[in-house]
């Protein structure tokens, strides 16, 4: 691993969010590095609506708050009331009073030329202006492909993806699709998939603890989804599965941020049901217990652009666990092998929800448990550690083959 650096990482999501792979590795990196995690900068725009809404209060009006996580981690939290905004002047006065309030959090804690490690597009205004050894463009999905992106917009987002990349030293992504799609905006780009935190996993699957207490009445046997329930799940596929399987526990445990109009009538039938049970976003340290009280775990996503270039961190989890996995056709699962069951293209996935039940068996968890074990977090970073030594080298050598000692091989002592 890296050791000695200081890394500036501009985060998609808050901190005290559910754990994704920016939690994941920068809680690593912090180990042997000092991490400042910046939570998103508000916009103007969704402020000015949560605050016609009610939905501002005065504990959003406080000053930005710089919080020690651990030895090497700090998280810093943006002001509400200096949002983002995209209109000058009002642009040049809160981009001040962000900048401002972030030069001190990073003077307080010392920060020099730190790698800047920068995970969507619109970031791009944040290079080159904290001298920076390094910039790292982190790609962890097909943005474009967001159902909440409309078609005007998207060529937009293309653009400033573009002109990311092509600033960027280093452009990382998380599965092969997207380094297909994205390998064209920088050379130097890499592979650098998701992963999983083994023995946490491992370790709570077969450990003979209780189950959570809010599936420990459940009737079984239990298919469960673990994780963010937004727009990438197949919502009436799941809701018409449940309805089919009267005999199955159907458990979503994860927040709810659905937006499309099938997807919140899809919702609002699967909670209707009796046999469905929703369990809100549990901490990290929570969640292997509840993949382990499945008895079968689903992948349930729609077939669209954002899924083609994902790389499902929750399988990982589901592999470690060694449970059997569900799921629909789209290329993550279709990575894994014949250890997860691709659902054909039906009404329902419970056909194959039983039939993964009934041929579990001793061989195939093994080989679960294998595959998880050769893609944890540990070998992630790792990974990544050597694509940003190997660009720090590169970045290095011209300065070197100018130097006035390179000139001179006896000055080189």
């Amino acid at each position: 691993m890296i050791e000695g650096h200081d890394i500036l990482c501009f985060a998609p999501g808050p901190w005290d969010d559910i754990w994704r792979n920016r939690h994941q590795l920068m809680s690593r990196l912090a180990r042997a590095n000092q991490v400042l995690y910046v939570e998103p900068w508000p916009e103007l725009r969704p402020t000015l609506r949560r605050l016609r809404h009610g939905q501002v209060g005065l504990g959003d009006l406080k000053p930005p708050r710089l919080r020690r996580i651990s030895a090497g981690l700090s998280v810093f939290r943006p002001a509400t009331w200096a949002p983002r905004a995209t209109r000058v002047p009002v642009r040049a006065v809160t981009d001040a009073v962000f900048m401002a309030s972030l030069r001190r959090a990073i003077h307080a804690l010392d920060l020099q030329r730190p790698i800047l490690w920068l995970f969507l597009p619109e970031m791009d205004i944040f290079v080159g202006r904290f001298g920076e050894k390094l910039v790292i463009y982190h790609i962890v999905d097909e943005y474009s492909g967001y159902t909440g992106i409309s078609a005007g917009w998207r060529p937009t987002l293309q653009r400033a993806e573009e002109r990311l990349a092509s600033r960027a030293d280093l452009v990382v992504v998380t599965s092969p699709e997207l380094l297909q799609r994205k390998k064209g905006l920088n050379p130097n780009t890499v592979l650098v998939p998701n992963a999983v935190d083994y023995e946490a996993f491992a370790g709570a699957c077969g450990s003979g603890q209780p189950a959570p207490r809010e599936l420990a009445d459940c009737p079984r046997p239990v298919a469960g989804y673990v994780g963010a329930i937004n727009d990438k799940l197949d919502l009436p596929l799941l809701a018409r599965t449940a309805a089919e399987a009267s005999r199955w526990t159907l458990v979503l445990v994860g927040p709810v941020i659905v937006q499309s109009p099938d997807g919140q009538q899809a919702l609002d039938q699967l909670r209707s049901l009796p046999n469905v049970k929703f369990v809100d976003a549990r901490p990290v340290e929570d969640v292997p217990r509840y993949v382990a009280a499945c008895d079968v775990c689903l992948l349930p996503y729609r077939i669209i652009e954002w899924t083609k270039h994902i790389d499902s961190l929750k399988l990982y989890e589901y592999l470690a666990c060694a449970k059997p996995v569900v799921a629909t056709d789209v290329p993550a699962a279709r990575r894994a092998g014949d250890v997860v069951e691709i659902a054909p293209p039906a009404e329902t996935l419970t056909a194959t929800m039983e039939h993964a039940l009934s041929s579990d068996n001793p061989d195939v968890r093994a080989r679960r448990r294998i595959i998880a074990s050769q893609n944890t977090w540990g070998i992630r970073v790792e990974q990544l550690s050597a694509a940003i030594e190997s660009t720090l080298r590169t970045r290095l050598e011209p300065a070197r083959e100018h130097s006035p000692g390179a000139a001179n091989p006896a000055a080189v002592k």
